[in-house]
């Protein structure tokens, strides 16, 4: 057994260390691009494709290895560029922002699990294409989106962004659990449906552990309080019930666990 554990071990470290090179590799092409997209060297609509393209390959490589503040960090790049529409000289110093936190890591830079909510925070928050955020203040608030169909997510997000919160999209009710331990949102709200657990074995599992069960958690459903699908759901939870009492019952949530 503990010859099969060595060469896990070893094959680990050496995918790891071949993703830290590409990330490293990838981190300096990126900070050209924005440079180039800076100085018009390179077509707006060209550059912000290949900044969509790059994040989203680096979120997809960096999911499946023991890395949590690359995870974290790219998944947050891929969402802030995958929202853009163009990427004028406020988005690209946005970007920057991102890059120049990707090389860091990437070069060996260290974050405690401590510090990693503030670190987090600390990055741009994703544009939500049809909010002009010139004319809305921004808070220090954030709020964790478990929603799968992502339809549903942007409306959510739409009214979110609308008030000044920050918002981040899990679709995985497994991946949220970690999320939720690293970053220490100020809220969480999830669908009922959430593949092979179901939002309220996440809000359970959520209000059951002591690092998160002060996180208040709201679940979006079609259901109302007594049905049997609801059963187990800690009664300190809010929900959030899809069509005409959505923006009601999102007010309310809110109010309730005093996210202002």
């Amino acid at each position: 057994m503990a010859a099969f554990d060595t060469a896990d071990n070893e094959n680990e470290l050496r995918v790891i260390n071949e993703f830290l090179e590409e990330l490293r590799d990838t981190a300096s092409q990126l900070q050209v691009l924005v440079g180039n997209m800076r100085s018009k060297s390179i077509g707006a609509a060209e550059g912000l494709a290949t900044l969509k393209r790059e994040a989203s390959n680096l979120r997809s490589h960096a999911q499946g290895l023991s890395l949590p503040m690359i995870k974290l960090i790219t998944h947050r790049f891929d969402e802030y560029v995958g929202e853009l529409k163009e990427a004028g000289p406020s988005e690209l110093e946005e970007i920057q922002v991102f890059v120049d936190k990707i090389e860091k890591l990437a070069d060996g830079e260290q974050i405690s699990e401590a510090d990693a909510p503030a670190v987090v925070r600390a990055l741009p928050a994703k544009r939500t294409a049809d909010i002009d955020f010139g004319k809305i203040e921004k808070k220090n608030v954030e709020i964790l989106l478990v929603v799968p169909e992502k339809a549903m997510s942007r409306i959510v997000e739409r009214e979110l962004a609308a008030c000044g919160y920050r918002t981040s999209t899990i679709r995985d009710g497994f991946a949220a659990m970690e999320t939720v331990v690293r970053t220490r949102p100020d809220m969480v709200i999830a669908s009922m449906e959430l593949g092979l657990l179901s939002g309220v074995d996440l809000g359970c599992a959520l209000g059951s552990m002591p690092v998160t069960e002060g996180i208040p958690f709201a679940l979006f459903t079609s259901y109302e309080w007594g049905n049997p699908k609801l059963k187990g759901l800690p009664p300190r939870a809010s929900l959030i019930r899809k069509g005409p009492k959505f923006g009601d019952d999102l007010a309310e949530s809110l109010s309730r666990f005093n996210i202002t």
